[in-house]
């Protein structure tokens, strides 16, 4: 069994991605600032088939979220919104989501 790499720093900027804070990817103890953006997109691959097969929407918002959640009752960030945007590029487009959260003032 192969050690786990140490635990990336969450930051510096205020957008982390969704997944990778719930995979424990981020350490959210070494987040400092008050405000925060989650986000989950759809997978371009799935976005660049999108002919052929239905992109999983409703799984990628509520990995946003799980991870709202998650960081409500292990941190105590209080949600403030949610909003989506699609995104373009090479011709494709996808959906992304996402979570502004602040901290709440007892933490």
């Amino acid at each position: 069994m192969q050690p786990q790499p140490p635990l990336l720093p969450a930051g510096p900027g205020t957008l982390l991605d969704a997944a990778a804070i719930l995979n424990g990817t981020v350490d959210m103890r070494t987040y400092q600032r008050k405000y925060l953006v989650v986000y989950a997109e759809t997978p371009r691959e799935s976005a660049r088939i999108a002919n052929t097969a239905i992109p999983d929407y409703q799984g990628i918002l509520s990995l946003v979220t799980t991870c709202v959640e998650w960081l409500d009752e292990h941190f105590g960030w209080e949600l403030v919104n949610v909003f989506t945007r699609e995104c373009q590029g090479d011709y494709l487009q996808w959906h992304c989501y996402y979570a502004m959260l602040r901290r709440s003032r007892s933490s």
